[in-house]
């Protein structure tokens, strides 16, 4: 690399210094007409004394190939006049550096290159060869390709502000085409200058290329939008969560899956998920065929706060399952036990939801807030708040969802043939399903954002991410008991009666109550009525909270007398039953079972005067 000559002189701020000595550390300038010594660093002259500009070798990179090919032919030729060595290392007699002189060669040289179709001017040649001896193979490029194109060099700057205008305000717009964008542009500016000229069309086209690049104009307006609630005047920031369970998030789609109703209707089914951020793990989940409520993801949290070790075995509820489904292609009960065991239990210490009114609702935040976590709301109309599990619902349709059976596609352009209502899977069985794949192929599936600590270069699965942090540091966190999961559900404040507690047009009672009928409550906010733990998804059973803080289970009056009815078809009520056996099996807790009186009870059921709360909506 040519490096300036300071033997002779060198100016500095504009002054003319020359070279008095020089060693390993620095070299002294003496000044040319006052005679001041100045010593400096080789570094500090490296800085002070203006280099040449020069072409850098990087712009090898940069150039197409065949610009490249023509540069390194020319060299060739070149090296064969200065060294007398042509191509494949043979020495032609015309070239010989002791028979011939530098301008015979060249004259050679040019009569070969206007032979080959590639002459040039002899003045030509000699720049050629100065920039080869100055720069490399670098000043050999031809300058023409390494300019840079700006498409709005000869557009009038009215035009530019005008369509970049036009190009953000497609933010309130449905996504349409490039010629709209031209046309409201051209409306615009016409208005404030009539008579200004407006380039073609192709550099209309390039211009929206060029300032509506990464803006999506012509793409998702979903995108669009969210690109356009980015902030622009800061530097965007990266956090990491640190330990798993310092940032989960949850949230609720719609999957692109047909499923079939205990009615026998086809219904998309509807998943919750609840994923850890630091380990992508799927800690809890949960199916439904309706909207879901706060008390949905009550549910959602009692199952990632109950290890699966602690759960109930479910070898008989997936033999009836496979009984049912014969084909279902569900794990071994002793495959299923040994992956189950390598899940991890992770403690959700930060819950970031968006603002649905599923989410925002008191049931969900207080059962967050009792055991100890908080809820963070994510910004309004911003999906990218909580990303992660956005994008693992795009993984599970990929990976999970398209193979089964009612696939339909993420749009009705990609839905194929439609599967028979009767070969779709029920929701029971889209349980058990992704329970499998959750436990057998995610969560030991490599992920791309998941990296070995000391090797950056190897993938690990969640799995392997929650073993690293657990070995760093130790978290204690005690399971949820069953009180605790019953405590998560709604209250309804009800008075006993001598025939128990009224709720949803149902009457349920227990020989616990006998010593609470006709008594008040200590709350005198709610007029002595009680606390009535609901879980509406679970008819069969309410919870009453006694005078010592003790749960009360009250099941049904006359549901065991409803067992030896003939007619056992379904009811409105019916799929939430099942729901709730499901979930029940899901997060380990006892299902009510009703009771065998050893004789029925003789009350004498008096009609008295009801509130207009001792009735609930048909849920």
């Amino acid at each position: 690399m040519p490096t300036p000559n300071i033997a002779v002189a060198v100016s500095i701020d504009g002054d003319i210094y020359e070279l008095e000595a020089a060693t390993t550390r620095g070299v002294t300038l003496i000044h040319r007409v006052t005679g001041d010594s100045r010593t400096v660093t080789h570094a500090e002259l490296a800085n002070i004394v203006p280099g040449e500009e020069q072409r850098s070798p990087r712009l090898l990179e940069q150039v197409p190939t065949h610009v490249l090919h023509a540069a390194s032919i020319l060299a060739t030729d070149i090296d064969e006049v200065l060294t007398g060595v042509g191509r494949k290392g043979k020495c032609w007699p015309e070239y010989d550096l002791e028979t011939t002189s530098q301008e015979q060669r060249i004259a050679r040289k040019l009569v070969e290159l206007e032979r080959a179709g590639r002459g040039m001017a002899r003045s030509t040649f000699f720049d050629k060869l100065m920039k080869y001896q100055r720069d490399g193979l670098v000043g050999l490029i031809d300058g023409r390709a390494l300019r840079n194109y700006v498409p709005n060099e000869k557009v009038e700057p009215a035009v530019i502000s005008h369509l970049i205008k036009a190009i953000n305000d497609q933010v309130k717009w449905s996504t349409g085409t490039k010629k709209r964008v031209i046309e409201q542009t051209t409306k615009s500016v016409e208005a404030v200058y009539p008579g200004i000229k407006l380039p073609s069309k192709s550099a209309w086209y390039l211009l929206i290329d060029r300032f509506g690049h990464g803006k999506h104009v012509t793409g998702s307006a979903k995108t669009r939008k969210s690109l356009a609630n980015r902030p622009k005047d800061r530097m965007m920031g990266k956090s990491e969560p640190l330990l798993p369970g310092s940032q989960v998030e949850v949230d609720t789609n719609t999957m692109d899956l047909e499923v079939q109703t205990p009615k026998g209707e086809r219904k998309r089914a509807r998943l919750s998920l609840m994923l850890d951020v630091h380990s992508r793990t799927i800690m809890a989940y949960t199916f439904r065929l309706d909207a879901a409520k706060g008390v949905d993801h009550t549910m959602l949290l009692a199952q990632a706060l109950m290890p699966r070790t602690n759960r109930r075995s479910r070898s008989d509820y997936r033999e009836q399952l496979r009984r049912k489904h014969p084909g279902l292609p569900l794990l071994t009960n002793e495959d299923y036990e040994r992956h189950a065991a390598e899940h991890p239990y992770i403690y959700p210490a930060n819950i970031t939801v968006d603002r649905g009114t599923d989410y925002i609702t008191p049931t969900f935040r207080n059962a967050v807030e009792q055991r100890g976590g908080s809820v963070v709301l994510s910004a309004p109309y911003t999906p990218t708040s909580k990303p992660h599990v956005e994008r693992q619902f795009h993984t599970i349709n990929t990976m999970f969802v398209q193979h089964l059976e009612g696939y339909v596609g993420r749009s009705p352009e990609h839905k194929g043939k439609e599967v028979p209502t009767e070969k779709l899977l029920t929701l029971e069985a889209l349980r058990e399903l992704f329970e499998d794949w959750v436990v057998s192929v995610w969560q030991n599936e490599p992920h791309s954002s998941l990296r070995h600590r000391l090797h950056q270069t190897r993938l690990i699965s969640p799995n392997e991410k929650a073993g690293q942090a657990a070995l760093s540091v130790a978290q204690l966190h005690l399971p949820l008991t069953e009180d605790n999961f019953i405590l998560m559900f709604p209250s309804k404040f009800r008075r006993i009666t001598a025939t128990g507690v009224k709720v949803d047009k149902r009457e349920y009672d227990a020989p616990e109550l006998n010593m609470l009928r006709g008594t008040l409550s200590d709350m005198p906010r709610h007029k002595g009525k009680w606390e009535v733990k609901v879980d509406p998804y679970n008819p069969e059973a309410v919870w009453v909270i006694g005078g010592e803080g003790e749960l009360i289970e009250c099941l049904e009056r006359g549901a065991e007398m409803r067992r030896y009815e003939p007619d056992f078809a379904p009811v409105e009520d019916d799929y939430r039953v099942l729901t709730a056996k499901a979930d029940a099996e899901l997060v380990g807790t006892p299902f009510p079972q009703a009771k065998q009186p050893t004789a029925p009870p003789e009350y004498t059921v008096i009609e008295e005067a009801l509130d207009d709360d001792d009735y609930l909506p048909t849920f």
